[in-house]
């Protein structure tokens, strides 16, 4: 038995002695595999700062943006005491080629990208002009334009707003936030309430704008300060308020109904027409009234009423600094007949 077990430690031992003097040209000893993850490298030249390898890194610590002061950007800093050589920060790297380079995994498909955004970017078609400037600026290929629309694939966009930068057009591309949906809603309401008071404030004014000149015009403005306070109560986020009171002002039309009682004959036509019952027949008056609760503003009165009770005029909105400008002017809609 003796025999036996010092053959097996001759053998053993000869063996490791070999290994041991080839080991300078063995290739399994002297290259890695292509499997083997080193620790990452960074190629700072290529990062675009958008914080992928930081939100994937499952190790505290292990990797960390830090800003150069001459590219004016922020790259990607290696923690080696901390990284655990996962790879994860380099498959969630969205650049190409990718800022930060290890061991080849072939356990993560390319076409899945995770990535910490908060917003998402979108075109708005009815500001677009097709110049695409933001497509030349995408760094990572998520802008395309196919038949004359150009759209961009959330799956590949890093939310790094390069595009917004680029784009000549305010408001034709919009950072939306995908968080706080209802404190979102919650706040664009108190918006458009908070416009429509300022603007029913001054109704006696825009009765007096003649509804065949669209050229006449009433400027009005809006400061800002009590809505972003109030606004702040509901979602505590400045620079999300902010954002949300811009891209609401951009594209925001409302349009405004006066009603001249005084013109009333009592024909009722309008009655029968709107579709909210926002309009009722006063039978001791002999007038029909309007119900600004109930109204939707589509118009069908003013073009329906053959004696010019209802008055139909277009509001726009411009945010500049810390106001909102306000242009009101008739509607150039045609009333029927």
């Amino acid at each position: 038995m003796s025999s036996v077990i010092w053959y097996i430690y001759e053998f053993a031992r000869k063996k490791w002695i070999k290994r041991f003097l080839d080991a300078k040209t063995d290739p399994e000893i002297v290259e890695s595999p292509s499997r083997f993850r080193d620790f990452p490298q960074v190629q700072k030249e290529l990062c675009i700062s958008c914080g992928a390898c930081v939100a994937s890194c499952p190790s505290p610590g292990a990797i960390k943006l830090v800003r150069d002061e001459e590219m004016e950007m922020a790259y990607p800093v290696i923690n080696k005491s901390a990284c655990i050589r996962c790879g994860f920060c380099v498959e969630v790297c969205p650049t190409e080629p990718k800022t930060l380079k290890t061991g080849e995994n072939y356990l993560i498909k390319e076409e899945y990208k995770i990535l910490p955004k908060e917003t998402l970017y979108v075109i708005d078609d009815y500001l677009c002009i097709r110049c695409e400037k933001c497509i030349d600026a995408c760094k990572v290929g998520a802008i395309s334009s196919k038949d004359n629309i150009i759209t961009i694939d959330q799956s590949k966009c890093v939310s790094c707003g390069d595009c917004i930068q680029t784009c000549p057009i305010k408001g034709a591309i919009k950072e939306v936030f995908i968080t706080n949906i209802d404190e979102q809603k919650e706040i664009i309401n108190l918006l458009v309430e908070s416009l429509e008071n300022t603007i029913n404030q001054e109704v006696e004014r825009v009765r007096k704008l003649p509804d065949y000149d669209p050229e006449k015009l009433i400027k009005l403005e809006f400061p800002l300060d009590e809505l972003i306070d109030k606004a702040l109560e509901i979602l505590p986020d400045k620079e999300m308020v902010t954002k949300i009171i811009e891209k609401i002002t951009d594209r925001l039309k409302i349009n405004v109904i006066t009603w001249d009682e005084d013109k009333c004959k009592g024909c009722r036509l309008c009655i029968d027409e709107c579709p909210t019952g926002a309009l009722t027949y006063n039978e001791e008056k002999g007038v029909t009234e309007r119900d600004p609760e109930k109204c939707l503003r589509c118009s069908i009165c003013y073009q329906t009423c053959p004696f010019g009770v209802p008055g139909l005029y277009t509001a726009r909105f411009l945010l500049k600094d810390d106001k909102i400008l306000i242009t009101l002017k008739p509607s150039q809609i045609s009333k029927r007949g």
